[in-house]
């Protein structure tokens, strides 16, 4: 295997010529460096974060949220059907008659 070759250290000069008359070339490094810009100092060690209302919601431990009873029950009644049926993606009417075996029923009021 032989060695790759070397960079050269100066790159051929672009030949506009090889293009169409009405071509139009744009070259983006006429523009202002954006390294000369001065950036914001970045925040101390030690300094807290502001934390947003949208983390409080969730815990921390699991990172997901706090489900209600009734929530965390039908999550598990979905589970054994996959489980005891062997399918992973239930179909629409497979969880309909989940939720009705839960005692769900259409036009139910909730109280609250």
């Amino acid at each position: 295997m032989s060695q790759p070759e070397e960079t050269p250290a100066v790159p051929p000069k672009f030949d506009f010529d090889a293009f169409p008359a009405d071509t139009v070339f744009h070259d983006r490094r006429d523009g202002k460096d954006r390294r000369d810009v001065a950036r914001p100092p970045r925040p101390s060690v030690g300094v807290p974060r502001v934390k947003s209302e949208r983390r409080r919601r969730i815990d921390p431990t699991t990172f997901e949220k706090q489900y209600t009873d009734d929530e965390l029950e039908f999550m598990t009644a979905m589970q054994h059907f996959k489980v005891a049926s062997g399918k992973p993606f239930p179909s629409h009417g497979e969880v309909i008659r989940v939720a009705v075996a839960l005692g769900y029923r259409q036009g139910f009021d909730d109280p609250e």
